[in-house]
């Protein structure tokens, strides 16, 4: 099994990049930890890169970084070979790992082959929309087209109870006609944030422990809008509910 971690950052006048990784620090692999702390430096001379890899058992890796397109090719001696870490672009967010023995464009041995992903760092929220529960819905939806000129747009599901407002952008206002308004933590008043990593963000809330619903109230169920957007309901410490979307902004 091949793991790894790392972090880039600039050193303070921006001449070196500093790589900090992570990774197996025993032969059976079961401790992973801080293992390599390295720099890389370009040289002028050489139009490369020049880096140092230093590792927690006490070695030194030396060698240079070169760049053909997107991919990354770092060479290096270990022992008696010239190896061949070998980054080749896929795309925005994917290489192809590769290290080995490799001369004129040709591998002759290859002694690791893996993939990296970026993985994202947060779930990108986004404002979606909030709603009210109201007794009188052509009068209150009247005032807030007429008094906030908020323009109306169509429920996607052109049920009936319901009238919907821009705010800007794609942000909205729901009004949901109910006959009685009792102050309680109703699913119907709930706050809405929106994600494209739905799938993530509910992997998330199991390793918390947190239960998510769709809009029936059924358990670690998601709820397929007629417009193509995927929802789920998750309640706050208090008890106020909190939907969860994929429409997109």
């Amino acid at each position: 099994m091949f793991k790894q971690e790392i972090t880039f950052s600039y050193s303070l006048d921006s001449t070196l990049v500093i790589a900090e990784s992570k990774g197996f620090t025993d032969k059976e692999q079961r401790a992973f930890g801080p293992r390599n702390h390295g720099v890389r430096k370009f040289d002028p001379k050489t139009n490369s890169i020049k880096f140092w890899e230093f590792d927690i058992f006490g070695g030194t890796t030396e060698g240079t970084v070169k760049s053909r397109d997107k991919d990354i090719l770092y060479t290096y001696d270990y022992g008696a070979t010239k190896v061949t870490d070998y980054w080749k672009y896929i795309d925005e967010d994917t290489y192809d790992f590769i290290v080995g023995v490799y001369k004129k464009g040709e591998w002759e041995q290859i002694y690791l082959k893996t993939q990296f992903v970026v993985q994202p760092s947060g779930f990108d929220f986004q404002f979606d929309h909030y709603s009210l529960v109201v007794t009188k819905l052509v009068e209150t939806g009247d005032f807030y087209r007429d008094i906030f000129k908020l323009k109306e747009i169509p429920h996607p599901d052109k049920a009936p109870g319901f009238r919907w407002f821009n705010v800007e952008g794609n942000s909205q206002l729901h009004l949901i006609k109910k006959e009685v308004v009792e102050f309680k933590k109703d699913k119907s008043i709930h706050l809405c944030l929106s994600t494209q990593n739905l799938k993530t963000f509910m992997a998330h809330l199991k390793e918390n422990n947190i239960e998510f619903y769709d809009w029936p109230g059924t358990k670690n169920a998601v709820t397929d809008r007629s417009d193509g957007v995927k929802q789920i309901y998750i309640q706050d410490p208090e008890g106020y509910w909190i939907e969860i979307n994929t429409a997109k902004h």
